[in-house]
């Protein structure tokens, strides 16, 4: 996700009608006990079969719950999927780290539980990125490529963990090269990746209670990695998480959902969460026109893929923006202040900034975060999917300028520190085992 500086800046007046919302879609928590209790039956409704899925895991008929979260920079960072990983695992049990775009797809990647590095002449094509958009990404939405010797990508476990199985995904094609599979020091394979045509395939390995894996090239043909993955034996959960910086929802509409729905039917995901917005509610608001539409695809097509999920939509937080033409990047956050837009700022909100209107030189949300959330919560109603406002857990409007305050959002009031993203992590668990029965 850029910094707020370089969002698009609207040029188009706001609607002037926000979409109601109503049905089985939840705000967070409510202080209200009626309220409490609607929720609480929105999630039963929604979360029905995951929550299930969770009860089946306790009793013992299933050895592995699988959830799977896709998202902005919100989610590529790893702290708030981390966290919600840790929490499901602490009361459910550790089946692993689950599947990762493979090696170190893009700066700053820092994913829990393992440690990751990349050496070599590695090429990353990111389905977030209109130029690689003709290649057939599969679920972690990345291809990481080797035409040389000795490119490597190794992972290692932290704080003692371990994995028992591996499955790597790659891409047979013509003239594909082998590239070597080690696994705690010892070569466990030598993967000949050619085939007639381009296609994605997997190799899985069944091993006990290890703790690096190395992939080496050979240099005797290209060799394209989708993703790799690594669980344990032990029942529970494994949150795959795959995070994009800059991301839209749109950004789905670059992946290929035959490679897409196969992985998806092999993980077998009992809940999908899907957490888009950020960036969408920073641009103009004559794009949003068929936001609801574009959105509404992405959910029948996961809904398409694999209809037993249950599937959660993630509204934006909160996030504040100060125009740059202000000049008051260096003032203090108590010097600028943060107030929600008026009615009438927000109904003319993209002339007053082509304008460089004074008006709007303090924080506040972006005209266009409201319709965006507006429009997910039709969404989610209309596919039965229970939706989640993340901004509800910072007090709504003007909740990144606050968090600034007290140490938990950045300076940019878009990304939030480590302590931001695990406490929204912690609301938003006790959200989803709302109304669960082995709570």
């Amino acid at each position: 996700m850029p910094s707020v500086s370089a969002f698009r800046l609207g040029v188009l007046a706001f609607g002037a009608v926000m979409l109601a919302v109503a049905g089985c879609v939840a705000t967070g928590q409510s202080a209200d006990p009626a309220a409490g209790v609607e929720q609480a039956q929105a999630a039963g409704q929604s979360l029905a079969g995951f929550q299930r899925s969770l009860e089946q895991l306790r009793a013992g008929k299933v050895e592995r719950v699988s959830i799977l979260q896709i998202g902005d920079s919100h989610t590529a960072g790893d702290h708030f999927s981390g966290r919600l990983r840790e929490l499901f695992q602490e009361k459910f049990g550790n089946a692993g780290r689950g599947m990762m775009p493979a090696g170190y797809p893009f700066p700053y990647w820092r994913p829990y539980q393992v440690e990751v590095q990349q050496r070599g002449g590695w090429t990353v094509y990111s389905s977030n990125r209109t130029d690689y958009a003709q290649l057939p990404y599969g679920l972690s939405g990345f291809i990481t490529r080797s035409q040389r010797r000795d490119d490597t990508m190794t992972l290692q476990t932290k704080d003692g963990g371990a994995f028992d199985t591996v499955d790597i995904d790659f891409f047979r094609q013509p003239r594909g090269g082998h590239v070597v599979v080690t696994i705690d020091g010892r070569r466990v394979d030598d993967i000949d990746t050619s085939g007639t045509a381009y296609e994605l395939a997997r190799k899985s390995y069944a091993v006990s209670s290890s703790n690096s894996l190395e992939l080496r090239t050979r240099g005797d043909g290209t060799v394209d990695i989708a993703d790799w993955a690594v669980y344990r034996r032990e029942r529970g959960v494994a949150l795959s998480s795959h995070g994009f910086v800059g991301a839209e929802i749109g950004l789905l509409d670059r992946w290929n959902w035959g490679n897409v729905t196969k992985q998806l039917r092999e993980m077998a995901p009992s809940l999908i969460i899907l957490a888009f917005g950020t960036n969408e509610g920073f641009g103009p608001p004559d794009r949003l026109s068929d936001y609801q539409s574009v959105y509404e695809s992405r959910l029948a097509q996961f809904r398409q893929s694999l209809p037993g999920a249950s599937i959660v939509v993630i509204g934006p937080p909160d996030a504040d923006r100060l125009p740059d033409y202000c000049g008051l990047r260096g003032a203090s956050r108590e010097q600028v202040g943060c107030r929600p837009l008026s009615s009438a700022e927000a109904a003319n909100y993209g002339q007053l900034l082509k304008n460089r209107s004074r008006s709007l030189c303090r924080w506040h949300p972006p005209a266009s975060l409201d319709i965006v959330k507006a429009a997910q919560q039709q969404a989610a109603r209309r596919y039965g999917a229970y939706f989640w406002d993340w901004s509800s857990v910072q007090d709504g409007a003007c909740g990144a300028d606050r968090w600034v305050s007290q140490g938990l959002e950045r300076s940019d009031h878009v990304h939030m520190y480590e302590a931001g993203y695990q406490l929204s992590a912690e609301k938003l668990f006790a959200e989803l085992l709302r109304g669960y029965r082995g709570r």
